[in-house]
């Protein structure tokens, strides 16, 4: 287990992160997800050893480790480039660890040939670093970080050098090894694709703070901010003012455009104006007036992309807003652009943020 207390840190008079406070349970592959610059590695960093806080406790397995120098705490540590030693083949990048820790050759062995079993790795035991695919070099340097028995291996975007479809095959291997080796492992990437793909549970760093912390479909579906909502896959955002609130049912104005009703288990004041967030795929599209909804509003196709497994629709609104429209290819009907629309969509798909 992994577990931060009020972690702060700055570089001079630049604050990279703030009281940030974090548990990750054992055996869990938890991601932090965040924009490039927003403190993701310093994180990593400080757990690694390789800075420290400036305020905050950093406990791994239960045992406090600030101060502790690197090679005396229980991480693993996987960069973005994969750094092996291009002198030596993959058995003996393999083997670097547990030769500086005066383990016997024999054992090893051993050690190394499950691991290159695991991996997938046995007929290139003998390759050198040159001749591997990225891919192959990734599973290397896992095999390598693994072998000294990690409570917790860090993987700094150990993906991100790769080609696309390169990455999506390895993060089902990456999923494969993790159970197999039974290890913690905390990834940090700033693809918000690949972090909901391989967390059990994850966080969004900004600004140096930790925002919510759950499952990937908890964070997709139930956002409790409105950088979480707008980050984690595409949005349409929608502006709009109380009308009245009966129980946990709200009444909104639109303006030109109509009303919605949303739900919040929250008091809302009238005419105070809130920001709607609705994800494109949770909208129905239909023939202007056709079915029955809570929510419809009515507008024109402006523009129409096929995308193969999908059609995406932009419709602007009688208000002149604009909202993105997701439909699975061949599963309705087709619209053209300058066709007249209504949008429908349920009140619990709705997300109210303050404006």
């Amino acid at each position: 287990m992994v577990r931060l207390e009020g972690i702060s840190k700055s570089f001079g008079s630049k604050m990279v992160l703030k009281d940030c406070s974090l548990t990750v349970e054992e055996g869990e592959r938890f991601v932090l997800l965040g924009q490039s610059g927003c403190g993701k590695t310093t994180l990593l960093r400080m757990i690694a050893g390789f800075d420290q806080p400036d305020q905050g406790r950093i406990l791994i397995g239960g045992q406090e480790v600030v101060g502790l120098p690197v090679e005396q705490r229980p991480v693993g540590f996987i960069f973005q480039r994969h750094a092996l030693f291009p002198h030596m083949n993959v058995y003996d990048n393999i083997a670097v660890g547990p030769r500086v820790r005066g383990i016997p050759e024999r054992e090893i062995a051993q050690q190394i040939g499950e691991l290159l079993e695991i991996t997938r790795l046995t007929d290139l035991s003998d390759a050198w670093p040159g001749r591997l695919s990225g891919g192959e070099s990734q599973r290397v340097a896992l095999a390598r970080a693994v072998i000294n028995k990690p409570k917790v291996l860090l993987l700094d975007e150990p993906l991100s050098a790769l080609d696309e479809s390169l990455r999506h095959n390895l993060r089902g291997e990456l999923m494969d090894m993790q159970r197999a080796f039974g290890i913690t492992f905390l990834f940090v990437t700033h693809d918000q694709e690949e972090a909901m793909s391989l967390a059990d549970r994850m966080s969004i760093l900004e600004g140096g703070s930790l925002l919510q912390v759950g499952t990937p479909q908890t964070l997709y579906d139930q956002p409790a901010d409105p950088f979480t909502a707008s980050f984690l896959g595409e949005i349409n955002r929608l502006e709009a003012t109380v009308i009245q609130q009966s129980g946990n049912q709200v009444t909104l104005s639109l303006q030109e455009a109509g009303t919605l009703t949303a739900l919040s288990g929250a008091p809302l004041e009238k005419n105070i104006r809130l920001n709607c967030y609705l994800r494109p795929e949770r909208i129905v599209l239909r023939d202007k007036g056709a079915g029955e909804a809570t929510n419809r509003l009515d507008g024109e196709v402006i523009q129409k992309l096929f995308f193969g497994n999908r059609i995406q629709y932009r419709v602007r609104l009688t208000n002149d807003c604009v909202l993105n429209v997701r439909i699975p290819y061949g599963e309705s009907a087709v619209w053209e652009k300058g066709a007249s629309v209504s949008l429908i969509f349920a009140a619990k798909d709705i997300y109210l943020f303050s404006s």
